[in-house]
């Protein structure tokens, strides 16, 4: 899953003395909306479309634009987790991706991130989500993946992140292959992990309904 396996070539690109009354939205394809400014076959950023009425007025050519630019660029051998925190960084939906000799090979669109990870089959796979929040020293995915095992259940992926409310935790995103988590729930919280969120699509099992059922029997509600 490099970037090259869905980097996007052929696309139309623009020069510094394009007029910009030739420039138009309908060239380029599947909503586009960042045209790829080159100069002698270096790239200078890209040309915001959807201001083009705007800027014809007052402009003429590509080069008198404000371009956006993007300090940071692909390369094809790259790994496409490494272009997600560079698509936050530089706060485009498009990145532009160069070849071995420095130039536009093509570009890297973030919605062809977001298909590849909704296509994968940890996304496709039924399941449900519950969320840790977890002490970054005491993190330990095998720990974790053992644990949810035990209740003949798989993590199908992972993600981490910074718990916003306390800075020295990790907040724990994982999705697991079953539709009931209150096993896992329960076998996680004895080993004290602290459980924020639960997202299933059913209720609870009915043997943790039954006990519920019980309990509230018991204190005569």
């Amino acid at each position: 899953m490099v970037v090259a396996e869905f980097t996007k070539h052929g696309i139309p690109v623009l020069a510094p003395d394009t007029l910009l009354e030739e420039v138009f939205l309908e060239d380029f394809s599947d909503g586009l909306i960042y045209a790829p400014v080159v100069q002698d076959g270096s790239f200078l950023g890209f040309l915001f479309l959807e201001d083009l009425d705007i800027q014809k007025e007052t402009l003429k050519t590509v080069g008198q634009c404000q371009l956006e630019k993007a300090v940071h660029s692909l390369k094809g051998s790259q790994h496409i987790f490494e272009a997600l925190p560079i698509f936050q960084t530089v706060g485009l939906p498009v990145l532009p991706v160069l070849g071995d000799d420095g130039g536009l090979d093509g570009i890297l669109r973030v919605e062809s991130l977001m298909a590849v990870f909704s296509e994968s089959y940890a996304f496709q796979t039924l399941g449900a989500v519950l969320v840790l929040s977890i002490p970054a020293i005491q993190y330990s995915l095998s720990e974790i993946s053992r644990l949810v095992e035990a209740n003949q259940a798989k993590v199908l992926s992972v993600l981490v992140e910074s718990d916003p409310i306390l800075n020295q935790n990790f907040l724990v995103h994982l999705k697991i292959n079953q539709p009931d988590l209150s096993r896992v729930v329960a076998t996680l919280e004895r080993f004290e992990y602290n459980v924020l969120e639960v997202h299933q699509s059913i209720e609870a099992s009915s043997i943790d309904k039954e006990r519920f059922d019980q309990l509230m029997r018991y204190l005569g509600i």
